[in-house]
């Protein structure tokens, strides 16, 4: 078993090493590698996060436009446009900058804002059980 701080950072290290390997290579076999090395950090974070996840959401029934799995996965997918636009010429590189930072920022928000609480705040958590007796009784 690893420690908890390396525990902690594995998916961070995963994603960094994936966008090293994408930006830094021009193999294409590299690029796949990196690639499938961003999905393996991304899914990570996001099981992690959904997991860490203290507060109580009901979700609507009719939810058309950004279902729970899109909205966990859009800073991941921010990040990978940048990298995609990070490939361009020049100054059209510089485009890159902005979705890299929305998607930091994003990522941020999301460690900061979810963390494992202790207390009443633990029997709250997030489960399909409660969702469904709540759809139930309204």
């Amino acid at each position: 078993m690893c420690p908890h701080w390396l525990y902690e950072r594995l998916p961070v290290c995963y994603l960094l090493t994936a966008v090293g390997m994408i930006t830094l290579t021009q193999t294409p076999l590299l690029w796949l590698a990196g690639s499938l090395l961003f999905v393996a950090g991304a899914v990570i974070w996001m099981m992690r996060s959904s997991y860490r996840r203290t507060d109580l959401i009901i979700f609507p029934t009719k939810r058309w436009f950004k279902p729970e799995w899109l909205y966990e996965a859009q800073p991941f997918v921010w990040l990978a446009l940048g990298l995609l636009l990070s490939r361009l010429p020049n100054a059209a590189a510089l485009l890159a900058v902005i979705p890299c930072v929305w998607a930091c920022r994003c990522l941020w928000a999301r460690s900061h804002y979810r963390h494992h609480a202790s207390g009443l705040v633990l029997h709250l958590r997030r489960d399909p059980a409660r969702r469904r007796r709540v759809r139930l009784l309204r």
